[in-house]
């Protein structure tokens, strides 16, 4: 393929996203829903402009590498400590209750050992892009649900670390696995204690860089210098990404590195979402659509049940838990990795990976309706409406919805007037 060629492919691709963004903009909805229906259109499912699974699979990585660096600037160790049993019991016993009935299906209907586990892993994370965006949209970011959802978040993706190396070790498995983990967990865990010091770390950038314009060159060499690094270590170049950017978001010089980087940001989250869209497969979801959609709702459903459960476990209101719940529903970037390292392992065929695919693109498709729901629950919460009854009724009945998003605003126009 000639660079014109290229270079007209990626023109026609970036245009088409833009306007797909655009528009899905001006109809009020995430603009990451556009980028994802550029790549369908524009991939071997659509047109075919990017076809080569070579391509797919490097913008896929690349995608998810530059996602997880800035996701892990973003996110904020040190409320994390500040608030960590939640997050980290909810992450735990979600996995471990996930683990559990993966295994029992397994044992019930004869299924191999390490496809039960990947579903389980797959099905406990989140879309941190997504949900993110979703709290930014519904104003939730640092309100009590917006630290709750945070911080389960940073505990999820914490756990990918344990997650990827037993799909990875899957079918040799040794004592070995067990010296990996501890290793893995304990530099995690050495890092986020490292980086949760009272006082951050000070990068001296303004000594050895003659101009602020290198900041988001210098960060994105030190993103994919820390993405070769952990390769060595049996990890993924996402990982490394994310410690990456997990330890400059964590440093005095967070702020600047972010302002810096913010015009190049947007860029890099429509080269996941595209990619996404890339790896989506219509002729799949065509020849398959029974069984991806019943998984999608299966997995969304038990997701909304079981979050709202543990949730309510730790004394939060059902309304607030059923909002948390919800937002929460959505499968992540997380899980594409986990396909990729299953397949490599032989513990998936191309069947399994383009379901994981297919379930996962949707979930993040379908955002606009976790919005609305998430945001429905939201209202209920803040009258103090805490009945499933109501929950249910929210849900389901747009008229009972308006009513009580009327009495949300007057609610809130008092507390105001106070």
């Amino acid at each position: 393929m000639n660079n014109e060629y290229i270079f007209a492919h990626l023109t026609v691709i970036i245009l088409v996203a833009a306007i797909s963004g655009i528009l899905l903009a001006k109809l009020n909805q995430p603009v990451m829903v556009g980028y994802i229906l550029a790549g369908v259109v524009f991939g071997p499912s659509g047109f075919s402009f990017i076809s080569s699974p070579e391509q797919i699979r490097f913008y896929s990585d690349l995608g998810i590498l530059l996602l997880l660096f800035i996701i892990g600037m973003e996110l904020n160790i040190r409320s994390f400590i500040r608030m960590w049993k939640i997050p980290t019991l909810f992450t735990a016993i979600q996995v471990v209750v996930n683990t559990v009935i993966a295994i029992l299906f397994s044992t019930m209907f004869d299924f191999p050992i390490y496809v039960s586990l990947l579903s389980a892993f797959i099905i406990s994370l989140s879309s941190t892009a997504a949900i993110v965006k979703v709290l930014e949209y519904l104003g939730e970011l640092r309100t009590d649900v917006g630290h709750i959802t945070i911080g389960i978040l940073v505990a999820q993706d914490i756990a990918i670390v344990p997650m990827m190396l037993v799909i990875k070790e899957c079918g040799s498995f040794d004592t070995s696995i067990v010296a990996d983990l501890i290793v893995a967990i304990g530099l995690v865990v050495l890092l986020i204690r490292y980086l949760g010091k009272k006082e951050k770390i000070v990068i001296p950038t303004r000594h050895f860089l003659p101009t602020p314009d290198l900041t988001p060159i210098v960060t994105l060499a030190l993103c994919f210098a820390a993405a070769s690094i952990v390769v060595l270590f049996g990890l993924s170049e996402a990982y490394g990404a994310f410690l990456a950017g997990l330890f400059i978001g964590n440093t005095q010089e967070r702020q600047n590195v972010l302002n810096s980087i913010k015009p190049i940001q947007n860029v890099l989250l429509m080269a996941f979402f595209l990619s996404v869209g890339l790896m989506f497969d219509l002729n799949f979801l065509a020849e398959n659509w029974g069984i991806v959609c019943f998984v999608l709702v299966g997995v969304t459903s038990w997701k909304i049940f079981f979050n709202t459960l543990i949730l309510r476990f730790f004394s939060i209101e059902l309304a607030k838990a059923a909002s948390i719940g919800i937002v929460l529903a959505q499968l992540g970037e997380f899980s594409l990795i986990l396909a990729n390292v299953a397949t490599q392992s032989q513990i998936i065929n191309e069947f399994g990976q383009k379901l994981v695919i297919c379930v996962t693109a949707l979930s993040l498709s379908i955002s606009p309706i976790f919005i609305a729901l998430a945001n429905r629950t939201k209202d209920l919460s803040f009258v103090g409406d805490n009945s499933l009854s109501s929950i249910m009724k929210i849900i389901f009945s747009r008229n009972f919805s308006k009513e009580v998003r009327t009495l949300s605003i007057e609610y809130e126009r008092m507390r105001s007037e106070k």
